[in-house]
Protein backbone atom coordinates (compact mmCIF):
# COMPACT_ATOMS: atom_id res chain seq x y z
CA UNK A 1 0.00 0.00 0.00
CA UNK A 2 0.65 3.87 -0.58
CA UNK A 3 1.79 5.34 2.62
CA UNK A 4 0.13 8.65 2.74
CA UNK A 5 1.54 11.12 4.89
CA UNK A 6 -0.49 13.45 6.50
CA UNK A 7 2.06 16.49 7.43
CA UNK A 8 -0.01 19.09 9.08
CA UNK A 9 -1.12 16.65 11.99
CA UNK A 10 2.64 15.44 12.08
CA UNK A 11 4.34 18.28 12.36
CA UNK A 12 1.84 19.22 15.06
CA UNK A 13 2.33 16.25 17.01
CA UNK A 14 6.39 16.24 16.68
CA UNK A 15 5.54 20.12 17.92
CA UNK A 16 3.44 18.90 21.28
CA UNK A 17 5.40 15.65 21.93
CA UNK A 18 8.44 16.11 24.37
CA UNK A 19 10.98 13.54 25.39
CA UNK A 20 10.96 12.88 29.23
CA UNK A 21 12.21 14.52 31.53
CA UNK A 22 15.57 13.72 32.53
CA UNK A 23 14.20 12.01 36.15
CA UNK A 24 11.92 9.51 34.44
CA UNK A 25 15.12 8.38 31.99
CA UNK A 26 17.42 7.93 35.15
CA UNK A 27 18.06 4.57 36.08
CA UNK A 28 16.19 2.64 38.23
CA UNK A 29 12.60 4.14 36.21
CA UNK A 30 13.24 1.54 33.61
CA UNK A 31 9.24 0.61 34.72
CA UNK A 32 7.64 4.30 34.13
CA UNK A 33 10.14 5.00 31.09
CA UNK A 34 8.66 1.77 29.82
CA UNK A 35 5.56 3.30 30.27
CA UNK A 36 5.77 6.45 29.00
CA UNK A 37 7.44 5.51 25.72
CA UNK A 38 4.11 2.91 25.05
CA UNK A 39 2.02 6.11 25.79
CA UNK A 40 3.57 8.44 23.33
CA UNK A 41 3.94 5.44 20.48
CA UNK A 42 0.29 4.62 20.95
CA UNK A 43 -0.85 8.46 20.77
CA UNK A 44 0.97 8.89 17.33
CA UNK A 45 -0.28 5.70 15.98
CA UNK A 46 -3.81 6.92 17.46
CA UNK A 47 -3.41 10.24 15.84
CA UNK A 48 -1.99 9.93 12.72
CA UNK A 49 -3.96 7.12 11.75
CA UNK A 50 -0.34 4.63 10.43
CA UNK A 51 2.91 5.32 10.96
CA UNK A 52 6.32 3.50 10.31
CA UNK A 53 8.33 2.99 12.86
CA UNK A 54 11.24 6.01 11.55
CA UNK A 55 8.75 7.98 11.44
CA UNK A 56 7.91 6.99 15.05
CA UNK A 57 11.18 7.97 16.02
CA UNK A 58 11.32 11.51 14.52
CA UNK A 59 8.12 12.37 16.15
CA UNK A 60 8.72 11.12 19.36
CA UNK A 61 12.48 11.11 19.83
CA UNK A 62 12.93 7.76 21.12
CA UNK A 63 15.49 5.16 19.58
CA UNK A 64 15.01 2.92 16.98
CA UNK A 65 15.43 -0.31 19.07
CA UNK A 66 13.25 1.43 21.78
CA UNK A 67 10.76 2.43 18.63
CA UNK A 68 10.45 -1.35 17.96
CA UNK A 69 10.08 -3.04 21.09
CA UNK A 70 7.87 -0.40 21.82
CA UNK A 71 5.72 -1.15 18.77
CA UNK A 72 6.20 -5.05 19.20
CA UNK A 73 4.89 -4.88 23.09
CA UNK A 74 1.62 -2.62 20.85
CA UNK A 75 1.11 -5.52 18.40
CA UNK A 76 1.13 -8.35 20.93
CA UNK A 77 -1.65 -6.48 23.21
CA UNK A 78 -3.63 -6.04 20.11
CA UNK A 79 -3.63 -3.00 19.96
CA UNK A 80 -2.18 -2.08 16.84
CA UNK A 81 -1.74 -4.16 13.55
CA UNK A 82 0.76 -4.33 10.60
CA UNK A 83 -1.05 -1.83 7.49
CA UNK A 84 1.82 -2.11 4.86
CA UNK A 85 5.11 -1.16 3.28
CA UNK A 86 6.43 2.01 2.88
CA UNK A 87 9.53 2.78 0.25
CA UNK A 88 12.12 4.70 1.75
CA UNK A 89 12.68 8.50 0.94
CA UNK A 90 16.28 8.03 0.20
CA UNK A 91 18.74 5.10 1.10
CA UNK A 92 17.57 2.23 3.24
CA UNK A 93 14.98 -0.33 3.33
CA UNK A 94 11.99 -0.59 2.80
CA UNK A 95 9.69 0.22 6.47
CA UNK A 96 6.61 -1.69 7.85
CA UNK A 97 3.20 0.38 8.58
CA UNK A 98 1.29 0.08 11.38
CA UNK A 99 -2.18 1.33 12.62
CA UNK A 100 -4.68 0.97 15.42
CA UNK A 101 -5.98 -2.25 15.69
CA UNK A 102 -9.45 -3.09 13.40
CA UNK A 103 -9.37 -6.67 12.52
CA UNK A 104 -7.93 -8.73 15.35
CA UNK A 105 -9.11 -6.30 18.26
CA UNK A 106 -12.23 -4.47 18.98
CA UNK A 107 -14.12 -2.61 21.53
CA UNK A 108 -17.91 -2.34 22.08
CA UNK A 109 -19.70 0.51 22.93
CA UNK A 110 -23.38 0.66 24.96
CA UNK A 111 -25.28 3.75 24.99
CA UNK A 112 -28.43 3.59 27.43
CA UNK A 113 -30.63 6.37 26.58
CA UNK A 114 -34.32 7.53 28.33
CA UNK A 115 -35.95 5.87 25.44
CA UNK A 116 -33.60 4.25 23.33
CA UNK A 117 -30.35 1.61 24.02
CA UNK A 118 -27.35 0.66 20.88
CA UNK A 119 -24.60 -1.71 21.14
CA UNK A 120 -22.27 -1.60 18.77
CA UNK A 121 -18.09 -2.91 17.90
CA UNK A 122 -15.48 -0.76 16.61
CA UNK A 123 -11.83 -0.80 15.63
CA UNK A 124 -9.54 0.61 18.38
CA UNK A 125 -9.57 3.44 15.95
CA UNK A 126 -13.16 4.44 17.08
CA UNK A 127 -14.95 3.82 13.86
CA UNK A 128 -18.04 1.69 13.24
CA UNK A 129 -20.29 0.38 10.81
CA UNK A 130 -23.19 2.26 11.49
CA UNK A 131 -25.69 -0.21 9.75
CA UNK A 132 -24.74 -3.09 11.84
CA UNK A 133 -25.69 -0.88 15.16
CA UNK A 134 -28.54 -3.21 17.44
CA UNK A 135 -30.68 -0.76 18.56
CA UNK A 136 -33.57 -1.86 21.41
CA UNK A 137 -36.50 0.14 23.53
CA UNK A 138 -35.09 1.24 26.48
CA UNK A 139 -36.05 -1.77 29.13
CA UNK A 140 -38.68 -0.24 32.15
CA UNK A 141 -36.86 -2.19 34.56
CA UNK A 142 -33.35 -2.77 35.60
CA UNK A 143 -33.07 -6.07 35.39
CA UNK A 144 -34.29 -6.38 31.72
CA UNK A 145 -31.92 -3.45 30.60
CA UNK A 146 -28.80 -5.34 31.47
CA UNK A 147 -30.46 -8.75 30.09
CA UNK A 148 -31.14 -7.17 26.58
CA UNK A 149 -27.88 -4.90 26.72
CA UNK A 150 -25.38 -8.21 27.57
CA UNK A 151 -27.39 -10.09 24.55
CA UNK A 152 -26.59 -7.59 21.98
CA UNK A 153 -23.43 -7.11 23.33
CA UNK A 154 -22.78 -11.18 23.33
CA UNK A 155 -23.72 -11.09 19.61
CA UNK A 156 -20.26 -8.85 18.94
CA UNK A 157 -18.20 -11.26 20.88
CA UNK A 158 -18.66 -14.69 18.26
CA UNK A 159 -16.33 -13.37 16.02
CA UNK A 160 -12.63 -13.74 15.55
CA UNK A 161 -12.13 -10.48 16.97
CA UNK A 162 -11.08 -10.14 20.64
CA UNK A 163 -13.20 -7.58 22.60
CA UNK A 164 -10.20 -5.57 25.02
CA UNK A 165 -13.05 -3.31 26.95
CA UNK A 166 -16.57 -2.20 26.88
CA UNK A 167 -17.43 1.55 27.03
CA UNK A 168 -20.89 2.43 28.66
CA UNK A 169 -22.74 6.07 28.45
CA UNK A 170 -25.24 6.73 30.72
CA UNK A 171 -27.48 9.86 31.51
CA UNK A 172 -26.41 10.28 34.55
CA UNK A 173 -24.40 11.21 37.42
CA UNK A 174 -21.20 8.58 37.59
CA UNK A 175 -18.83 6.97 39.65
CA UNK A 176 -16.35 6.05 37.39
CA UNK A 177 -14.59 3.94 39.99
CA UNK A 178 -16.92 2.22 41.75
CA UNK A 179 -18.89 1.67 38.27
CA UNK A 180 -21.72 2.94 39.76
CA UNK A 181 -24.82 5.40 38.44
CA UNK A 182 -25.58 7.68 41.25
CA UNK A 183 -28.50 9.32 39.69
CA UNK A 184 -29.99 9.48 37.08
CA UNK A 185 -32.68 12.24 36.71
CA UNK A 186 -34.09 10.97 32.99
CA UNK A 187 -33.80 7.33 33.86
CA UNK A 188 -33.85 6.35 37.42
CA UNK A 189 -34.01 2.84 36.72
CA UNK A 190 -30.20 3.66 36.72
CA UNK A 191 -30.36 5.31 40.23
CA UNK A 192 -27.83 3.54 42.52
CA UNK A 193 -27.33 0.61 39.96
CA UNK A 194 -24.07 -0.65 38.39
CA UNK A 195 -24.17 -1.63 35.04
CA UNK A 196 -20.45 -1.39 34.47
CA UNK A 197 -19.99 -4.05 37.20
CA UNK A 198 -22.90 -6.32 36.05
CA UNK A 199 -22.09 -6.35 32.73
CA UNK A 200 -18.08 -7.10 33.51
CA UNK A 201 -19.60 -9.48 35.53
CA UNK A 202 -21.43 -11.28 33.08
CA UNK A 203 -19.57 -10.82 30.39
CA UNK A 204 -15.84 -11.10 31.52
CA UNK A 205 -14.71 -7.63 29.59
CA UNK A 206 -13.32 -4.90 31.87
CA UNK A 207 -16.30 -2.05 31.47
CA UNK A 208 -16.17 1.16 31.85
CA UNK A 209 -19.27 3.57 32.48
CA UNK A 210 -19.21 7.44 31.99
CA UNK A 211 -21.50 10.13 31.61
CA UNK A 212 -22.91 10.98 28.06
CA UNK A 213 -21.78 14.32 28.02
CA UNK A 214 -18.57 12.95 28.94
CA UNK A 215 -18.72 10.33 26.73
CA UNK A 216 -19.50 12.43 23.90
CA UNK A 217 -16.46 15.13 25.09
CA UNK A 218 -13.97 12.29 24.51
CA UNK A 219 -15.63 11.58 21.07
CA UNK A 220 -15.15 14.80 20.15
CA UNK A 221 -11.71 14.85 20.93
CA UNK A 222 -10.73 12.46 19.06
CA UNK A 223 -12.93 12.75 16.32
CA UNK A 224 -14.18 15.59 16.11
CA UNK A 225 -14.07 19.49 15.55
CA UNK A 226 -12.25 19.69 18.83
CA UNK A 227 -9.35 17.16 17.92
CA UNK A 228 -5.73 18.53 18.58
CA UNK A 229 -7.68 21.35 20.80
CA UNK A 230 -6.04 21.48 24.18
CA UNK A 231 -9.24 23.54 25.97
CA UNK A 232 -12.52 23.10 25.20
CA UNK A 233 -16.31 22.18 26.89
CA UNK A 234 -18.77 20.28 25.43
CA UNK A 235 -22.38 20.73 26.65
CA UNK A 236 -25.72 18.85 25.44
CA UNK A 237 -28.91 19.68 25.98
CA UNK A 238 -30.91 17.26 24.23
CA UNK A 239 -33.11 16.14 27.09
CA UNK A 240 -30.98 17.13 30.19
CA UNK A 241 -28.26 19.57 30.20
CA UNK A 242 -24.80 18.02 30.32
CA UNK A 243 -21.09 19.73 30.73
CA UNK A 244 -18.08 17.67 30.51
CA UNK A 245 -14.44 20.22 29.75
CA UNK A 246 -11.20 18.98 28.20
CA UNK A 247 -8.22 21.43 30.25
CA UNK A 248 -5.00 21.61 29.08
CA UNK A 249 -5.43 18.73 27.36
CA UNK A 250 -6.75 16.33 30.06
CA UNK A 251 -10.81 14.95 30.53
CA UNK A 252 -11.49 17.14 33.72
CA UNK A 253 -13.18 14.69 36.25
CA UNK A 254 -13.00 15.81 40.04
CA UNK A 255 -12.16 14.01 42.83
CA UNK A 256 -14.95 11.38 42.61
CA UNK A 257 -15.66 11.72 38.80
CA UNK A 258 -18.62 13.92 38.99
CA UNK A 259 -17.13 17.44 37.58
CA UNK A 260 -19.26 19.35 34.98
CA UNK A 261 -22.69 19.37 36.90
CA UNK A 262 -23.35 22.79 35.38
CA UNK A 263 -27.21 21.68 34.76
CA UNK A 264 -27.96 21.36 38.07
CA UNK A 265 -27.43 25.06 39.15
CA UNK A 266 -30.32 26.77 40.47
CA UNK A 267 -31.13 29.99 38.07
CA UNK A 268 -34.77 30.36 39.05
CA UNK A 269 -35.95 30.05 42.89
CA UNK A 270 -38.98 27.88 43.15
CA UNK A 271 -38.89 26.99 39.46
CA UNK A 272 -40.07 23.89 37.95
CA UNK A 273 -39.10 20.56 39.98
CA UNK A 274 -35.74 18.72 38.72
CA UNK A 275 -34.94 14.98 38.22
CA UNK A 276 -32.16 15.90 40.71
CA UNK A 277 -35.29 17.06 43.64
CA UNK A 278 -33.99 20.78 43.17
CA UNK A 279 -35.72 23.23 41.63
CA UNK A 280 -35.45 26.00 39.27
CA UNK A 281 -31.85 23.91 37.79
CA UNK A 282 -30.83 24.38 34.11
CA UNK A 283 -31.64 21.38 33.87
CA UNK A 284 -35.60 22.39 33.71
CA UNK A 285 -34.88 25.80 31.66
CA UNK A 286 -32.40 25.55 29.04
CA UNK A 287 -32.94 22.25 27.35
CA UNK A 288 -34.43 20.95 24.19
CA UNK A 289 -37.16 19.08 26.34
CA UNK A 290 -37.38 22.42 28.53
CA UNK A 291 -38.30 24.53 25.35
CA UNK A 292 -40.50 21.58 24.28
CA UNK A 293 -42.44 21.90 27.60
CA UNK A 294 -42.60 25.29 27.77
CA UNK A 295 -44.34 25.64 24.26
CA UNK A 296 -47.01 22.86 24.90
CA UNK A 297 -48.00 24.32 27.69
CA UNK A 298 -48.04 27.95 26.22
CA UNK A 299 -49.75 27.02 22.81
CA UNK A 300 -51.40 24.15 24.44
CA UNK A 301 -50.32 21.50 21.91
CA UNK A 302 -48.55 18.01 22.18
CA UNK A 303 -45.89 18.19 19.86
CA UNK A 304 -41.74 16.62 20.19
CA UNK A 305 -38.83 19.11 18.91
CA UNK A 306 -39.26 17.78 15.82
CA UNK A 307 -42.90 18.45 15.31
CA UNK A 308 -42.29 21.90 16.76
CA UNK A 309 -39.49 22.14 14.42
CA UNK A 310 -41.80 21.36 11.29
CA UNK A 311 -44.72 23.69 12.67
CA UNK A 312 -42.30 26.45 12.51
CA UNK A 313 -41.12 26.55 9.61
CA UNK A 314 -44.14 25.90 8.40
CA UNK A 315 -45.56 28.64 9.61
CA UNK A 316 -48.36 26.90 12.00
CA UNK A 317 -46.90 27.87 15.44
CA UNK A 318 -44.79 30.89 16.56
CA UNK A 319 -43.10 30.01 19.09
CA UNK A 320 -40.21 32.50 19.07
CA UNK A 321 -40.90 34.12 22.61
CA UNK A 322 -40.57 30.55 24.29
CA UNK A 323 -37.22 29.87 22.35
CA UNK A 324 -35.98 33.01 23.12
CA UNK A 325 -36.71 32.60 26.67
CA UNK A 326 -34.89 28.97 26.35
CA UNK A 327 -31.89 30.02 24.79
CA UNK A 328 -31.39 33.42 26.81
CA UNK A 329 -31.32 30.61 30.05
CA UNK A 330 -29.25 28.33 27.84
CA UNK A 331 -26.72 31.50 27.29
CA UNK A 332 -26.32 31.95 31.23
CA UNK A 333 -25.23 28.24 31.27
CA UNK A 334 -23.08 28.68 28.36
CA UNK A 335 -21.57 31.98 29.50
CA UNK A 336 -21.00 30.43 33.16
CA UNK A 337 -18.23 27.62 31.56
CA UNK A 338 -16.56 30.41 29.16
CA UNK A 339 -15.85 32.38 32.37
CA UNK A 340 -14.88 29.38 34.83
CA UNK A 341 -12.79 27.09 31.58
CA UNK A 342 -11.85 30.17 29.41
CA UNK A 343 -12.01 27.19 26.69
CA UNK A 344 -11.05 27.86 22.87
CA UNK A 345 -14.10 25.93 21.97
CA UNK A 346 -17.38 25.35 23.36
CA UNK A 347 -19.54 22.22 21.13
CA UNK A 348 -23.09 22.67 21.61
CA UNK A 349 -25.21 19.66 21.33
CA UNK A 350 -28.56 21.25 20.70
CA UNK A 351 -31.87 20.74 18.50
CA UNK A 352 -34.27 23.71 19.73
CA UNK A 353 -31.29 25.82 17.51
CA UNK A 354 -33.11 23.98 14.08
CA UNK A 355 -35.84 26.25 14.93
CA UNK A 356 -35.49 29.70 13.36
CA UNK A 357 -32.79 29.98 10.94
CA UNK A 358 -31.65 32.64 13.30
CA UNK A 359 -31.57 30.92 16.52
CA UNK A 360 -27.65 30.15 16.98
CA UNK A 361 -27.03 33.79 16.05
CA UNK A 362 -29.26 34.85 18.87
CA UNK A 363 -27.53 32.86 21.07
CA UNK A 364 -24.23 33.78 20.40
CA UNK A 365 -25.29 37.20 20.84
CA UNK A 366 -26.80 36.76 24.11
CA UNK A 367 -23.46 34.45 24.98
CA UNK A 368 -21.79 37.72 24.38
CA UNK A 369 -23.74 39.87 27.11
CA UNK A 370 -23.45 37.62 29.91
CA UNK A 371 -19.79 36.26 29.64
CA UNK A 372 -16.89 38.40 30.11
CA UNK A 373 -16.05 39.73 27.07
CA UNK A 374 -12.37 39.04 26.58
CA UNK A 375 -12.95 35.80 26.95
CA UNK A 376 -16.13 35.54 24.44
CA UNK A 377 -14.91 37.26 21.70
CA UNK A 378 -11.97 34.51 21.99
CA UNK A 379 -13.79 31.40 22.42
CA UNK A 380 -16.13 29.63 19.22
CA UNK A 381 -19.07 28.28 19.74
CA UNK A 382 -19.67 25.72 17.12
CA UNK A 383 -22.59 23.10 16.77
CA UNK A 384 -21.94 19.37 16.83
CA UNK A 385 -24.08 16.07 16.84
CA UNK A 386 -22.46 14.41 20.13
CA UNK A 387 -23.70 11.21 19.53
CA UNK A 388 -23.26 8.92 22.95
CA UNK A 389 -22.85 6.07 20.83
CA UNK A 390 -19.76 7.02 19.62
CA UNK A 391 -19.22 8.51 23.16
CA UNK A 392 -19.38 5.36 24.83
CA UNK A 393 -16.44 3.50 22.02
CA UNK A 394 -14.48 6.80 22.92
CA UNK A 395 -14.55 6.00 26.53
CA UNK A 396 -13.81 2.34 26.23
CA UNK A 397 -10.53 3.26 23.94
CA UNK A 398 -9.86 6.31 26.25
CA UNK A 399 -9.39 3.98 29.28
CA UNK A 400 -7.39 1.71 27.35
CA UNK A 401 -5.03 4.37 26.22
CA UNK A 402 -4.97 5.61 29.75
CA UNK A 403 -3.96 2.07 31.06
CA UNK A 404 -0.65 2.34 29.07
CA UNK A 405 0.98 4.81 30.69
CA UNK A 406 1.37 8.71 31.64
CA UNK A 407 0.33 11.41 29.17
CA UNK A 408 3.93 13.19 27.96
CA UNK A 409 4.03 17.01 28.82
CA UNK A 410 2.71 18.75 26.06
CA UNK A 411 4.64 22.20 24.67
CA UNK A 412 2.96 25.20 23.17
Amino acid sequence: MTFAKNSKRSADFARRATVATSSQRRPGRPRLVKQVNQRQVFDAVLELGSVSRAHLTRLTGISMPTASKTVARLLKLGLIEECGIVAPDGKGRPSRVYRTARGKSQVIGIAIEPHRCRVVRAGIDGQYDASAVISFPTPSTYSNLIDKTVAATQAFMTGQAKTLRIGISVPGNVDAAARLCLMAPNLHILDGRRPGFDIQNALGIETDIVHETLATCLAERSHGDARGVLNFVMIGTYEGFGMSAIVNGELLTGSHGLAGELGHTIVQADGELCGCGNRGCLETLATDLAFTRLVNRTAGVTLNISEICDAVRNKRLDATAELHTTLDYLATGIAAAINIFDPEIVALCSKMLDVTPGAFAHLKVRIIAKALRPMAQRCHVIRVEGDTLHGAVAAAIHHIVESLGPRMNWGG
